[in-house]
Parts: C-alpha cells; structure tokens; sequence
C-alpha cells in the first residue's frame, strides 16, 4: 500500500493491526500514531505536512523533513555490515535485522532507511548478505556484507545542509558463486532514483562489474533544496527470483558515501558575516578618527607662527614671553627645574 496516493484518516484498528503494512508514502491527514514505525505499520513519510504539526514526529511529513537546524555535509553508511574504517572515513554501521515494513532512524537523527516487501517463495529471507560462497573481494570490507530488499530500500540523508553532493553508491553481487553451477545463473535487475530522479534502470550489478564478487562503484552529483537526501532501490519485476534460492531478487547495495561538493559553512565565515565584520569596522574607524578630531588630536598647532593668542587659550607666543620676562632678565628669574629655569612674567593684557 505504499506510495498510492492515500488520504483521509487512519483508523485505530489499522494501527493495531498485527501484519506488516507498509503505508508510507500516501497522503493521509490524521491518526493517533506518534511514531514513524508503529508496532508493524511503516509510516514513513505518509502524511500531508499540514497533518503534522509537532517536530518529534517530523518523519510522518512528506519528504521527511528537518526537525531542527540542518548540520550534516556527508554521510557514511556500510549497508547490512558493522562499522569500519576505509580511506579516512568512518561508515557507521547498519545490522538492523528486520525489513517487511520497516522504518528505522539512526544515529540520532542523522540517517534513516525504508524497506518494503515480502520475498516470493520464501517469508523467512533475510534483509541482509554476507559473503557466503567465500568470493575473493577485492578493495574494501563493505563489499562483504550488503542490504537487501524484496521490493524497496530507500535511504534518507536527514538534516542535510542545502547545497550539490557527490553521492557514491557501491555494489557488489556476494549471493551468486563464480562458478559453472546452476547457482551461478542468478540475474538481480533494480533501478536506482535519487532525489526521485532515476539515474540507473535496469542495473545488473554482475554485468557492470564483470562478474561476481567485484566491487563496482557508481557516482552522482545530486542537489539537496529540501535538506532531505532520499536515495531509493526499487524491483522493477525483472531478473531470476529463485536462483540459487527462492527470494533471492530486489535492490542490494553495499554501501553508501555522501560528500559534499562544496566547502564546510562551519569550517569559515559566510559571505555574509565578512561582509558584516568588514562593515562594522569600517564604521568604527570613522567614528574613532572622528573622536579624535574633536579632542583636537588630529589638528596640528604651530605655535612658533603665531604672534598673538587668546589668553584663555592658555597658549603664549614666543613673543609674549620675551616681552613678559624682559628678554629673560636674569633679575627676573625665580628658580630652576628639570626642564630649565623659571622666570617670573608680567603681562598686562
């Protein structure tokens, strides 16, 4: 019941219902449910954004939408696998077992996936794959393990800042063996939408990496608007669906990497900041130089030019003094200092 367009209200008895029941993506407007994944019910993203109003059940909105300020610029993820270390990144692991119907939200917020279906022939398959027939694998950890989905996987980048991403998407085929049995003719055909463009249809994982147990990595550029990164796998019915076992069919994927294409806001000022700094101290010199010149710091008083002053100036020209100290009589001084020696003045103004 995914992705058809739903509306109206959701009723208790289907919340409580006991089956898997994937109702994401649809267009509902109201429910008692407080959850993204409630009981066995996929919720994802399956509300009209006007339904939902408080921030802690953001992913019941369309397009999944940040609940808070947006802060992350990459992600790392080792799809079905533990967490490792490769090429100075840190991929966070992700081993959650389950996949009918299913949203999981993880480290803390960060990121988020959606799976979707039932295997044909086989309930009891697993969302998940290792390396069974011990194919030698070349380059990282990552392409031992895979996640797996009989229908849909979506993964969702969650509080992304706005900006272009180079989202690398790595693969490699580890349920077929490599040699010339029947287990070997198995056939996994998905198509691949990012952003709800689809940049692979039709992708055969064996055939664009030459064969089994060989890594192959495609990349996309990719613009974030909405800061919600979506990266979908979808069974599109095509391929073998029994081969080597029944269930083994649907999007796998290996592991995900998401960097962006543009430099870290957190790691220098905006544009706008320096331009506010620049403008603050542009003005601050002004007001500085004009301070100064109204304290008379910047006005240069030559007073050997001047003949005459205003005495309540407290300045005296040369002249002035000469004529006051009778060309500084000997009789009229009065003392010595550091700075030489006084003379007694008159002047009559």
């Amino acid at each position: 019941m995914t992705n058809n367009s739903l509306s109206g209200v959701i009723q208790d008895w289907i919340l409580n219902f006991k089956i898997n029941i994937d109702l994401s993506y649809n267009n509902f407007t109201k429910s008692s449910a407080t959850s993204c994944q409630h009981l066995n019910l996929n919720l994802a993203s399956s509300y009209s954004s006007s339904a939902v109003t408080s921030p802690s059940t953001f992913c019941l909105k369309r397009n999944l939408p940040c609940a808070g300020k947006p802060q992350y610029d990459s992600l790392f993820i080792n799809c079905g696998g533990p967490e490792e270390d490769f090429d100075g990144n840190h991929y966070v692991g992700d081993l959650q077992e389950n996949g009918i119907s299913n949203f999981v939200l993880r480290n803390a917020g960060q990121w988020a996936y959606s799976s979707t279906g039932v295997y044909m022939g086989n309930v009891h398959a697993d969302y998940k794959a290792s390396n069974t027939y011990s194919l030698n694998i070349n380059g990282p950890d990552y392409y031992n393990t895979a996640r797996l989905s009989p229908l849909s996987l979506s993964y969702y980048g969650l509080c992304m800042q706005q900006g272009s991403y180079k989202v690398k998407l790595h693969f490699a085929e580890i349920m077929f063996s490599d040699d010339q049995t029947f287990k070997s003719l198995g056939r996994r055909i998905f198509d691949v939408s990012i952003q709800g463009f689809k940049y692979l249809k039709d992708f055969n994982i064996v055939e664009e990496a030459g064969g089994v147990g060989k890594g192959i990595t495609k990349e996309f550029d990719v613009e974030v608007n909405d800061n919600t990164l979506e990266i979908q796998l979808y069974w599109a019915g095509k391929g073998t669906t029994a081969i080597p076992d029944r269930g083994v069919y649907g999007p796998l994927i290996s592991a995900i990497t998401v960097t962006p294409n543009f430099k870290n806001h957190s790691e220098g000022m905006s544009t706008g900041v320096i331009i506010g700094i620049v403008a603050a101290s542009c003005v601050l010199v002004v007001l500085i130089v004009f301070a100064l010149w109204k304290m008379g710091f910047l006005c240069v008083k030559d007073l050997r030019d001047k003949d005459l002053l205003d005495l309540k100036t407290g300045y005296f020209s040369l002249r002035q003094i000469r004529a006051a100290t009778n060309d500084f009589d000997p009789a009229n001084k009065i003392g010595e200092g550091g700075f030489g020696p006084v003379f007694k003045v008159t002047y009559y103004a």
